[in-house]
């Protein structure tokens, strides 16, 4: 990996790539709330993966059943469960809580792969979760936030988590490919899992739908969001690490701010003290990561 140092039009790029994913969150909320949330994750999938069909290159089987795993973990059960989750949470709140993810690997990796965890990692470890108790303490003082919300943002960010681990296990993928048996071979179980537990009363309402919202918020996930992806692996390949992941603490600025701005969410003292305090403490977990250069 090189360790050339961001260029200031490298910087602006990565920097659109983390207002892009904070901006996520509200298109989620949106298109989740327009259509029903895995008939909308089931349409995403399905048309991120045919975009890159016409460019894949077969990577051998067991590549493309690894990746087809991350897919599953990522897809069907981190995803699916986000965007019912954000029916209940607001979009802020939730780039918050799924920042809990590092929180998780650290963890796992603690108890099960026996890695060591400093007292400077630990102090961080607890900071964050203080900050996540102040979010939940009281989940009726928090508008637009239920307690079942919660539950789903933090299954969310398991399942994230769980994804990331798989990830460290495939060497560098050709990017289409990647983005191809990521999306492909999921959509069907989506698509599924969607008329199981969303059956399909909403086809009854089908001239009734915002159909701009929702081919807005399909071409946003499907297209903008997955080229995002791809740019950010150009940038991993070409400058270090330890210079891009902390730009990803920002998500959740940049989330709440869009929440704001689309969503009129409130940005109360609660949101500020807790998620203040949670992105702190991941910050710390964060660069303690990168000085010992497991990230």
């Amino acid at each position: 990996m090189s360790q050339a140092h961001l260029t200031p039009k490298a910087l602006l790029i990565a920097l659109a790539i983390i207002i892009i994913w904070g901006s996520n969150f509200v298109v989620i909320k949106v298109g989740a709330e327009a259509f029903e949330p895995l008939a909308f994750l089931a349409t995403r999938f399905t048309l991120a993966g045919l975009l890159f069909l016409p460019f894949v290159k077969w990577p051998g089987l067991r590549k493309a059943a690894m990746i087809a795993s991350i897919g599953l973990l990522m897809g069907l059960l981190h995803q699916g469960l986000l965007y019912i989750g954000l029916l209940h949470i607001p979009a802020g709140l939730m780039s918050i809580i799924l920042q809990s993810n590092v929180i998780i690997v650290t963890l796992i990796g603690w108890l099960f792969l026996k890695e060591h965890i400093g007292w400077r990692t630990w102090t961080g470890i607890g900071v964050a979760l203080l900050g996540i108790c102040i979010l939940v303490y009281k989940p009726d003082q928090m508008s637009g936030a239920t307690t079942i919300g919660y539950l789903y943002g933090f299954a969310s960010a398991l399942f994230i988590a769980f994804a990331y681990l798989m990830m460290k296990k495939i060497n560098q993928v050709h990017a289409p490919t990647y983005m191809v048996f990521l999306h492909l071979p999921i959509a069907p179980f989506m698509i599924l899992a969607s008329f199981l537990f969303e059956g399909t009363q909403w086809t009854q309402n089908i001239e009734g739908m915002n159909w701009t919202i929702i081919g807005f918020a399909v071409l946003y996930q499907s297209v903008i969001l997955s080229l995002s992806h791809i740019a950010w692996q150009k940038l991993v390949v070409k400058y270090a690490m330890s210079q891009l992941v902390p730009l990803t603490l920002a998500i959740p600025i940049f989330a709440i701010l869009a929440s704001w701005l689309f969503l009129n969410e409130e940005i109360t003292p609660i949101i500020i003290l807790g998620g203040g305090l949670t992105i702190f403490g991941i910050s710390i977990v964060t660069f303690r990561k990168i000085k010992k250069g497991v990230v």
